[in-house]
């Protein structure tokens, strides 16, 4: 097997609470949005590749020898679980994104066409039918600022075409220019107040990279264990193998000696029935080994030629224990300073911080001044329109007018229409923007808002809730405290007391097989039975099983001393690489 080193694993992560990459990774590729829409017709969603059983289940029988730090990469390289745990950091940066977008400037526009034809009652309106033909195409851009100040910036471009008779200008180009704006008084009043959803979505996107190395020291923490596991199951099995071998070569030469008459039939049938339970006690034992291999296997995953069942690991080292000083109060002052789930519980301290700041600031009415400033701007095509008639007379009848006869050859008496003057606002659509742009006909605003729920029972209930959550996060943080303490101290003992069981565990092997040999020299003399030689059997295999689970339990005693201090990842040079999130968007700097 190629050599992995272990620091060469790189785990995908996110910035962290104490620096910045200085080389921020390219964000995610966002699709183009058309891309969407062919989907857009299609009923449901495709099923996922992942929940698809392949048919048929395959294994890889191949077995591959593994030291401990190979174990380890390879199971940070291939294990699912884990990886699935590694993408929750850079999922929680997109929640940053997310909240930036609130200050996103939006974009938005219409074109509508819109035709009336309704009947007049009014002789005023010029005509017995009122046709309204309306064309408008507007534009409109809205910001929100850290500030709190929203505003609105809005383009109108009109065109009416009216048929009334008194209308000098058809069609009519309508252009306006509005800007208005929305500040804050009283509530989401502050710089910097309405971007503290982004610092939350910092604060949480924190958390989760410590709470991730939190997980990853665990995890590595499963693999030592089951590592350990497998040898100490394999080592295991080798006791009891050795423990069935003395059973049987116990029962040959009680055999031979019932053979000879030095022994009754009896001696035989005893020494077979305690085989038999050995060779039980290493079916056991092989079955133990057999499910440390597959835990083992599982947790690794390593799965070089795709097949669903990943290949067994046969670890390659022995159990060879540390000679480690360890002293309390340094280990707990060391977790205290290193544990990365005190450092997201912080975390999580400051986002209840920040909720409770911004339900706080929700108590206050919301008290806004309100303003707004446009320019506009007309122009169209002049068309006659006429209002009353002037009696004059006229020796013969003037076209287009309505004549009396006075007398025959006396003349006539027309009605002439009088025409309006010409609007001084004739011209293309482009005089309409020049009038707008020239300022002489503009608008403005100004005011203030309020707006004041009279019982505030809304606010007060969130305020309250975010009060509680934070005393929970803090009551939370003081039990983790507590834990992590516990966990040192017992860490601590527990690698004391195995390095201490390890020795004790080595002196009463020796001595039972010392005795072992002291009892087979009486029961060649025939100055013991074969049951004492059984039972001497029997202690030897407990002293021998004892110390290898002795050793065992030193191993992963050491490991989880390591974990519980902080510093397991470090000591297995395990880096996370954290390339930082994105930049702030320029949209929401200000």
């Amino acid at each position: 097997m190629m050599r992995l080193l272990l620091g060469s694993a790189v785990l995908l992560a996110v910035l962290g609470g104490r620096g910045r990459a200085e080389n921020p990774p390219p964000p995610p590729p966002t699709p183009w949005r058309g891309a969407v829409l062919p989907s857009q017709w299609q009923r449901g969603i495709p099923p996922s590749a992942a929940i698809a059983v392949p048919q048929p289940i395959t294994r890889d029988v191949k077995v591959e020898p593994v030291s401990l730090k190979d174990a380890i990469a390879l199971a940070l390289e291939n294990n699912p679980g884990i990886a699935a745990q590694r993408l929750e950091p850079t999922r929680q940066v997109e929640g940053i994104l997310q909240a930036q977008a609130e200050f996103d400037p939006t974009l938005a526009g219409e074109l509508t066409y819109g035709r009336a034809e309704t009947p007049n009652a009014s002789v005023l309106a010029g005509s017995i039918t009122s046709v309204v033909e309306d064309r408008s195409a507007n534009l409109h851009l809205l910001k929100l600022f850290r500030s709190g100040t929203q505003v609105t910036l809005d383009s109108l471009n009109d065109r009416l075409d009216v048929n009334s008779s008194f209308n000098t200008l058809r069609p009519q180009y309508r252009t306006g220019l509005n800007f208005s704006l929305v500040q804050p008084l009283l509530r989401n009043f502050g710089w910097d107040f309405t971007y503290l959803v982004v610092r939350i979505a910092e604060q949480t996107a924190d958390a989760a990279v410590y709470q991730y190395t939190a997980n990853l020291a665990n995890f590595v923490e499963l693999v030592i264990e089951a590592y350990w596991n497998v040898v100490g199951a394999r080592e295991n099995v080798e006791v009891e193998r050795e423990s069935k071998g003395l059973a049987d070569r116990t029962v040959e030469e009680n055999e031979s000696r019932v053979r000879v008459g030095l022994l009754p039939p009896v001696a035989v049938l005893e020494a077979q029935a305690d085989a038999k339970s050995r060779e039980s006690d290493l079916i056991a034992a092989e079955n133990v080994l057999a499910v440390a291999r597959q835990n083992l296997a599982q947790l690794v995953f390593y799965r070089p030629d795709g097949t669903f069942v990943p290949r067994t690991l046969e670890p390659n080292e022995a159990a060879a224990p540390e000679d480690l000083t360890v002293d309390v109060d340094e280990t707990l002052a060391t977790a205290l300073a290193e544990r990365p789930e005190i450092e997201a519980s912080a975390r999580g301290i400051t986002v209840q911080q920040l909720n409770e700041k911004i339900n706080g600031n929700a108590l206050l009415p919301r008290l806004d001044v309100v303003g707004s400033y446009g320019v506009n701007g007309l122009s169209g095509v002049n068309r006659p329109a006429f209002f009353g008639a002037t009696p004059t007379f006229s020796l013969t009848p003037i076209s287009g007018a309505r004549c009396t006869s006075l007398a025959p050859n006396q003349g006539y008496l027309c009605n002439v229409a009088t025409p309006t003057p010409v609007s001084p606002f004739a011209g293309s659509v482009s005089n309409a923007y020049d009038r707008l742009t020239s300022g002489d006909f503009s608008t403005y605003s100004f005011g203030l808002q309020l707006q004041m729920p009279l019982s505030n029972a809304l606010a007060r209930s969130q305020y309250a809730e975010s009060t509680i959550a934070r005393s929970q996060a803090e009551l939370n943080h003081r039990q983790l405290l507590s834990q992590v303490t516990l966990e040192v101290r017992q860490s601590v003992a527990d690698l004391s007391s195995s390095r201490q069981r390890i020795d004790t565990t080595r002196v009463a092997r020796e001595l039972a097989e010392e005795n072992l040999r002291n009892q087979e020299k009486r029961h060649d003399v025939g100055m013991a039975t074969t049951k004492d030689l059984l039972d001497f059997q029997t202690r030897l295999t407990t002293a021998r099983a004892a110390e290898v689970q002795a050793k065992i339990d030193c191993m992963i005693a050491v490991a989880r001393w390591r974990r519980a201090q902080g510093e397991l990842l470090q000591h297995y040079q395990i880096v996370l690489d954290r390339p930082g999130r994105r930049g702030v968007p320029w949209f929401a700097r200000f």
